[in-house]
C-alpha cells in the first residue's frame, strides 16, 4: 500500500487544494456568466479521465494509487464541472463541425482500446483522447476576441499538475507520469491562448 511521509502528505494536500480552487473558479465563473466552457471538451474529459485512471489501476493495482492520485482527484473535479456544464442554461449544446470531427476521432480511439484490451496501449490512447478533448476549447480561444474561460481555474489546474508530477517522478511510475505531463502541456496551451486574447485586446485599445 502507498507510504505517506510528511513531504508526500504535503504534496497530496497541495494537489487537493489546487483542484478545489480550480473547480471553484470554474463554478463561480459559470454562475456569474463570465465563464462559458465548451461542452465538447468537458464531455471528452469526463470520459477520458476516468478511463485513464481505470487503465492505470488495472496495470499497477493498489500500489500505484499514490502515484496516480492526481488523476483520481482530477477526475472527481472534472465530473463535477462537467455535470454543471451540461445542465447550465448558457451552455451551447450543439456541436460545431470541428467538435464533431474530434468526437469521431475519440470514438475511433475508444473502439481501438476495447478491441486491443491492453492496459498500457489503452492508457496511451486515452491520453490522445485527452489531447483531443482540449482542441475544441483551444480552437474557440484561437478564434475568439473575448475570453470566456477561467484564467484562474486553468492556472490552478496547471499548478495541481505540477504538484502531481512529484510522486510519479520519484517512483518512476510511467503511466501516471504520461498523464501529468500531458495535463501540464494541455493546460499551459489554454493559458497561453487566454493570455493571447488579453494581449491582443489591450494592444487594440
Amino acid at each position: 500500500m502507498p507510504h505517506f511521509s510528511l513531504g508526500t502528505s504535503l504534496i497530496q494536500l497541495a494537489i487537493v487544494a489546487c483542484i478545489v480552487v480550480y473547480a471553484s473558479f470554474f463554478l463561480r465563473g459559470m454562475s456569474r456568466g463570465t465563464v462559458r466552457p465548451v461542452l465538447a471538451t468537458w464531455l471528452f474529459l469526463s470520459l477520458a479521465t476516468i478511463l485513464s485512471f481505470i487503465t492505470n489501476f488495472a496495470e499497477s493495482g493498489a500500489r500505484g494509487l499514490l502515484a496516480n492520485s492526481f488523476n483520481m482527484i482530477d477526475t472527481l473535479a472534472v465530473w463535477i464541472i462537467s455535470l454543471v456544464v451540461i445542465f447550465h442554461k448558457d451552455t451551447r449544446t450543439q456541436f460545431t463541425r470541428f467538435e464533431k470531427w474530434c468526437l469521431g476521432v475519440v470514438v475511433f480511439i475508444f473502439i481501438g482500446w476495447l478491441i486491443s484490451g491492453q492496459n498500457v496501449m489503452a492508457h496511451l490512447s486515452i491520453q490522445a483522447i485527452l489531447v483531443i478533448a482540449y482542441l475544441p476549447t483551444l480552437h474557440k480561444l484561437w478564434l475568439a476576441t473575448k475570453n470566456t474561460e477561467s484564467l484562474g481555474g486553468w492556472s490552478f489546474d496547471c499548478l495541481a499538475s505540477v504538484f502531481g508530477i512529484v510522486e510519479p517522478l520519484q517512483t518512476v511510475a510511467v503511466l501516471p507520469l504520461v498523464y501529468v505531463i500531458r495535463s501540464i502541456v494541455s493546460t499551459l496551451s489554454v493559458i497561453f491562448l487566454i493570455l493571447r486574447i488579453k494581449f491582443l485586446k489591450r494592444t487594440s485599445l
